[in-house]
């Protein structure tokens, strides 16, 4: 007595694919295989007919038409097939092509001449409208169509197909087409961030997140719009995709879930980018030094290209000096002493997106001004120096007579060097005097 175990083919799957297997046995070795059965054999047997079982969806709803005139139009049977023809003159899938590549196209798809049927009995491979050429002897077939991401099954008869080329009357084709079966659960889909009414700061990196569920089967593909432009598309949970660099302006977001091939779309939920306003600190300038104590004056200046400034908030170091809501946005500083300090002015717009500018001053403790290291290098020249403080301002005056009204401004700078070196090139030998001045702050 001898066993034959044959080919397990419960469906189109087996057919699309080899045997799982093939096993003669003598009757000697009956007790031994009914323990490797038990073991091994039958766990995997029983997992492959249920994952088999479970996976196809077959739309059997009523059918519709579908017509392609010339140079254009395209029939969206799910998120990721869409079936178009262009001057090629083969089917595609817009969806995941850019044109019809025999033995592929579409893509995404395969197909067998039959009916719903005997779906499962069925062998099959590529599209053969995929190529250029015009196939009479197909229109009036009718087709059993595979769409393998979401493994669903359709019936679809050819009505018409135009010749290949670029003059009006080709490129055309239409056919009928089943629909998802009557009853068939819609999925529900909210998108769940961000919030309606959300603000960000442009360029704006925004992450889009969405809850599906459908009643029975899976959702197999959620798909994010802005402004009805494809961001793309998640496949499994969590349904979440990031929206990078988006520029300023208004944005509406969306998301559409599918399952079974059913589609359903999210209520539209609405946000904001929005251009940081400029600010820019005029008064002092980065990096100055005054003289202690010290009541410095921050002006800035701002603008906004999509709004307008509401507030303009001055800080030193951390500490707040004031908040303005008003231009000019200008405020002084109270006997700064001896330091370094950063000084920021933050602006604020309409949409209450901020930007900040700051720079940075030194504050120090004034050195007594002295002279000396006096040298007569020329018959009209008179070098001589006098310490200060690097960054302070000073002004060197030179009379004649030591009255009041006599002295004459000859130079004014900004110490680079302690003590600075001062040359009068226009000294005579006439009596003279000189005298250096500390400036006040600015």
């Amino acid at each position: 007595m001898r066993f034959c175990f044959q080919p397990f083919q419960p469906d189109k799957k087996i057919r699309e694919q080899k045997p799982f297997w093939s096993l003669t046995l003598a009757m000697k070795t009956l007790k031994s295989f009914a323990v490797i059965f038990r073991r091994g054999i039958a766990p995997a047997f029983l997992l492959a007919a249920v994952s088999l079982t479970q996976a196809a969806t077959i739309w059997n709803g009523p059918n519709i038409g579908f017509y392609h005139p010339f140079g254009g139009g395209a029939d969206q049977i799910t998120n990721t097939v869409i079936i178009t023809r262009g001057s090629g003159g083969g089917l595609y899938n817009s969806a995941l092509e850019a044109g019809a590549t025999p033995g592929i196209s579409p893509k995404g798809t395969l197909w067998a001449v039959g009916t719903l049927a005997n779906f499962n009995t069925l062998t099959y491979g590529a599209c053969p409208l995929e190529a250029g050429n015009h196939p009479p002897g197909f229109i009036g077939t009718t087709f059993v169509v595979h769409l393998l991401t979401n493994d669903i099954y359709l019936q679809l008869t050819l009505t018409n197909w135009g010749g290949a080329g670029s003059a009006p009357g080709q490129q055309t084709f239409g056919y009928t087409r089943s629909t998802p079966a009557a009853g068939s659960p819609t999925p529900t889909i909210s998108i769940t961030n961000p919030a309606s009414g959300t603000v960000f700061a442009a360029p704006a990196t925004v992450s889009i997140g969405a809850s599906a569920t459908v009643s029975s089967g899976t959702v197999t593909n959620v798909q994010f719009f802005t402004n009805n432009v494809s961001l793309g598309s998640i496949l499994t949970t969590p349904f979440t995709l990031t929206a990078n660099n988006l520029a300023a302006g208004a944005y509406a977001l969306k998301a559409v879930a599918t399952a079974a091939g059913i589609s359903a779309t999210s209520a539209v939920v609405n946000i904001t980018v929005d251009a940081p306003p400029v600010v820019t600190i005029t008064n002092p300038l980065n990096n100055a030094t005054f003289s202690a104590p010290a009541n410095v004056t921050i002006r800035a200046s701002t603008s906004d290209s999509d709004g307008s400034v509401t507030n303009v908030q001055f800080l030193i170091g951390a500490n707040v000096l004031i908040n303005l809501i008003t231009a000019p946005f200008s405020a002084t500083t109270n006997n700064l002493a001896a330091g370094s300090y950063t000084l920021s002015a933050i602006a604020s717009d309409n949409n209450g997106v901020k930007n900040t500018n700051a720079i940075s001053i030194s504050v120090v403790t004034p050195v007594a001004v002295a002279l000396g290291g006096t040298v007569k290098s020329a018959a009209t020249n008179l070098q001589f120096s006098y310490s200060a403080n690097v960054g302070l301002s000073y002004v060197i005056q030179r009379s004649t007579n030591l009255l009041t009204a006599n002295w004459i401004p000859l130079a004014t700078n900004t110490a680079a060097s302690n003590p600075v070196i001062f040359v009068d090139t226009h000294a005579t030998n006439s009596p003279g005097f000189y005298r250096v001045g500390r400036l006040p702050n600015p």
